[in-house]
């Protein structure tokens, strides 16, 4: 029987030191990106939710992934019983063990409130951010479109709920001239620094190819600039100051949510009870680039859903545009972060 017991135990404890010995290597990638995809669908869906509440003139609510904090714990302990020799032919040796794991999340939520609420959706874009995205690749019919109410005085539409108007019909014409020049390449932002402060220029590059140059002639026809010139000061505003210098009108992130959620396709039993406001003149143009529908059942290949009072808004997962225009603004609301740094989302893990 000693022969028996003796390495019942030996084994025993050798397993439970080493499953003790270090468990956090194994569930790095595992957590990393398990909590990271998590993370990114609740901010779709938050957005999402918020395009939905701002259709229903509900008030937006923004609650950020502050901190994940995860905790692992893996205890074991073995214990033996023997009596050699055995007396009266009995013998109560006995081996046993135990194991205890356990997982303790810890999740940190930061509602978007006061003076970051203000600066993060209620403040303008910059200009030059506007073009660092347009240099980063994105599209600049979209970006103009979604970020800018005019350039030079020259307005595109407005859809809101106090007042809608129509697009200068030049807007279009210059999107359309600018976005030519970005595919040749010939549009980007410099910055040059004066002491403490930095200035931006739009630089609209010129071409020996006359043919080539007609979008230039047209951009700064509209625009009123000299076309002589190839850098342009950037600035903020309404009206240019001179000849060397493009302003644009940004709008808050807000304005661009606030656009959008009038492409959100509510019931029409809603509508004719009034719950989410009168219909928009026909003659609005609104960023029809996202479609989100409804429905009372939840679907079952969405890319983002979400329930709102008792109905289902969801975006496709087959619908690309909807989805790089929700990526879009993920992308808009992390480049508003004008205020403080605010706590970004991390994670903790223990590795021994």
């Amino acid at each position: 029987m000693k022969s028996l017991f003796v390495p019942a135990v030996v084994l025993l404890a050798s397993s439970t030191l080493i499953a003790c010995q270090s468990i956090g290597p194994s569930h790095v990638v595992q957590d990393r990106f398990s909590y990271a995809d998590a993370i990114s669908r609740s901010w779709k869906e938050n957005i999402l939710l918020n395009l939905v509440k701002l259709r229903y003139a509900d008030a937006p609510l923004f609650l950020d992934v502050a901190s994940v904090v995860e905790q692992y714990s893996l205890q074991g302990e073995v214990s033996g019983l023997g009596q050699f020799p055995a007396k009266n032919g009995a013998n109560p040796s006995s081996v046993g063990g135990s194991v205890q794991w356990a997982d303790r999340p810890t999740i940190t939520y930061q509602p978007l409130t006061g003076q970051h609420f203000t600066k993060s959706l209620l403040t303008p874009l910059g200009p030059e951010l506007i073009l660092d995205l347009v240099q980063a690749g994105w599209p600049l019919e979209a970006v103009f479109r979604f970020g800018v109410r005019s350039i030079n005085g020259i307005r595109g539409a407005v859809v809101t709920r106090a007042k809608a108007e129509p697009e200068d019909p030049r807007f279009p014409q210059l999107i359309a001239a600018l976005q030519t020049l970005q595919q040749r390449g010939d549009i980007g932002v410099r910055r040059e620094k004066k002491g403490a402060d930095e200035e931006a220029f739009l630089v609209i590059a010129r071409v020996d190819n006359e043919q080539l140059n007609d979008e230039r002639r047209i951009v700064t026809d509209l625009l009123g600039v000299d076309p002589a010139l190839t850098e342009y000061r950037l600035s903020f505003g309404a009206v240019s100051k001179g000849k060397d210098e493009i302003v644009l009108l940004t709008r808050t992130v807000l304005d661009v949510l606030v656009e959008l959620s009038f492409d959100v396709q509510v019931p029409a039993e809603h509508e004719a009870d009034g719950r989410v406001g009168p219909p928009l003149p026909r003659d609005i143009h609104v960023l029809s680039s996202l479609h989100v529908s409804s429905g009372k059942d939840r679907p079952s290949d969405a890319f983002a859903s979400v329930r709102y009072d008792d109905r289902w808004f969801w975006i496709d997962a087959r619908d690309f545009a909807s989805k790089r225009t929700l990526s879009f603004i993920m992308i808009l609301l992390a480049l508003s972060e004008t205020g403080p740094p605010a706590a970004t989302p991390s994670l903790t893990l223990p590795a021994g």
